[in-house]
């Protein structure tokens, strides 16, 4: 063997010795072993809290369940932690509504297949305003709502004033005294306008007025809702917390890697957003610009929950004496029954426009819910206005940091089961602006026949604005799926509703669909 080779050789095993040696000495310990397990594990942790991991990054694992119950709201979002699935649950009503077909009677199974999912364990739930299309699944199902337990329980800003009879903001008294007022007048009688008021005013209280006249003798109806989310779930209200747009919410531990956006509604400064109900026909709302406007002097709140015209109109007739407006005004409500509609949906409309306005963020997805909010509720949050206007065009653009939230969302609850005064025409239009083809989902809890004329463009849900955002996104009907219910045997789909989207994500169980990111 020559010199060099041999020099190659012991070269070879003097390197080979050389790194054996070094990977013995660098052999870690057993104290070693732990430290890197546990630093292994942290980090694990830290990435999915932060979204940084896999799949937390690209959303696997979230999902919004939407039960079919009829006209009413019932949604679940289940976001996947560290520590396992959290659950969110974000309202839990049904209401019958004018011609009584708006509850399927399967809100009881619903629920029981929530306490399935969740084992009865929600990290949060969301009431987003108290009408019984949104609350009333709490007293219906009270014995197991009962065995639930709630981390948080959020509520809308004026929600806390609704109860204090003693409140400058309260509402709940004079809605319910008003309510019983109005029902006496419209119990009995059969016309579509006075069966919309009265089951308007059904909803607004939790109140069957044709089942009593002298008014609930114990806790029922909405009241016993309200108590389950307050004083159960809401442990006596120690877990309740109530929010307007621009506070910083407070979320659950368990919920790593979710925040949250409040929108709406609008706070104690803005108060006077809170007055406006209806956006101007064809022009902020999907409506026939040739519809007849409706519009009424009934004044059923206090003042500081009314628009006030007394400078516009003159103090005396034409003989100086003075006019007594409120003699006027209480006199035409005895005489016209649309005046008593009137005030009956002024009610209605005022609990919507309280509505929690929630915007979610996890791991890059977006997702909006907006209760049943209407006009003063979107247009305090989508423009730079001191105060509201019927025909939005007149506010400018919507501002660019709402209409990034909308250009961005992956997800959109349909407000007020598609209701034509609760998604502005501007709404849908920023909703669709610059997405390239970059869709999203919208789900919307309804069912058809329950509210409204379509002679009048008032149906629920308003096929304009559907067939404006089932283009513009894949837009989930409840009512266009059959569920599977013991009770009721097979519900089918509702009478002349689309065909729902084909989307690989989701999916359909007895009692729901649930769409997965």
């Amino acid at each position: 063997m020559s010199p060099r080779k041999t020099a190659k050789k012991v070269a070879r095993k003097s390197g080979a010795s050389t790194k054996k040696s070094a990977k013995k000495s660098s052999k870690p310990t057993a104290a070693a072993k732990k430290t890197i397990a546990r630093k292994t594990v942290a980090r694990k942790t830290v990435a999915k809290r932060l979204g940084t991991d896999g799949a937390a990054e690209s959303g696997t694992g979230l999902r919004v369940r939407m039960y079919r119950v009829g006209f009413g709201d019932f949604f679940l979002v289940t976001v996947p932690t560290a520590a396992g699935d959290k659950f969110i649950l974000i309202d839990c009503g049904v209401f019958k509504g004018k011609t009584g077909k708006g509850d399927i009677g399967s809100i009881n199974e619903a629920v029981e297949d929530l306490f399935k999912t969740t084992n009865g364990e929600l990290a949060l739930v969301i009431m987003t305003h108290r009408h019984a299309d949104h609350i009333a699944g709490f007293n219906k199902a009270e014995d197991l709502f009962r065995k639930f337990t709630a981390s948080q329980v959020w509520m809308p800003y004026w929600e806390q004033f609704n109860d204090d009879k003693d409140s400058a903001h309260s509402l709940q008294f004079e809605i319910e005294q008003l309510a019983m007022e109005l029902a006496l007048r419209f119990r009995g009688r059969e016309d579509d306008e006075s069966k919309e008021a009265l089951a308007m005013l059904e909803d607004a209280t939790g109140i069957d007025f044709n089942a009593t006249s002298a008014g609930p003798k114990k806790l029922s109806g909405n009241a016993l809702a309200l108590d389950i989310l307050k004083n159960h779930l809401g442990a006596k209200g120690k877990k309740v917390r109530y929010y307007a747009a621009g506070d910083e919410p407070e979320l659950p531990e368990e919920l790593d890697g979710l925040s949250a956006v409040i929108l709406g509604p609008p706070p104690k400064d803005a108060q006077v957003f809170m007055k406006l109900e209806d956006l101007k026909k064809g022009v902020g709302q999907y409506l026939d610009s040739t519809s007849a406007e409706d519009g009424s002097a009934l004044r059923p709140f206090r003042e500081q929950w009314t628009i006030t015209a007394d400078e516009a109109y003159p103090q005396v007739d034409l003989r100086d004496r003075p006019i007594n407006y409120h003699d006027v005004i209480q006199h035409v409500a005895r005489a016209q029954p649309s005046m008593l509609a009137d005030a009956a949906k002024k009610v209605d409309d005022f609990l919507n426009n309280q509505s929690l306005v929630v915007l979610f963020k996890f791991a890059g997805k977006s997702l909006l819910f907006v209760g049943d909010a209407q006009a003063g509720n979107w247009e305090h949050w989508l423009y730079e206005a001191d105060a509201p206007s019927s025909d939005p065009t007149k506010l400018g653009s919507i501002k660019d940091e709402s209409q990034q939230i909308l250009r961005t969302i992956d997800f959109y609850k349909v407000g007020h089961h598609g209701s034509t005064n609760a998604t502005p025409i501007q709404a849908v239009e920023a909703l669709s602006a610059g997405r390239k083809g970059d869709g999203f989902v919208a789900m919307c809890s309804t069912q058809p026949d329950v509210y409204g004329n379509p002679l009048k463009g008032t149906e629920v849900p308003r096929d304009p604005l559907m067939e404006a955002l089932g283009g513009e996104c894949d837009l989930v009907r409840s009512d266009a799926y059959a569920i599977n219910t013991v009770a009721n045997g097979t519900i089918e789909p509702g009478e002349g509703v689309p065909k729902p989207p084909k989307l690989r994500n989701l999916v359909k169980g007895d009692l729901y669909v649930e769409y997965s990111f």
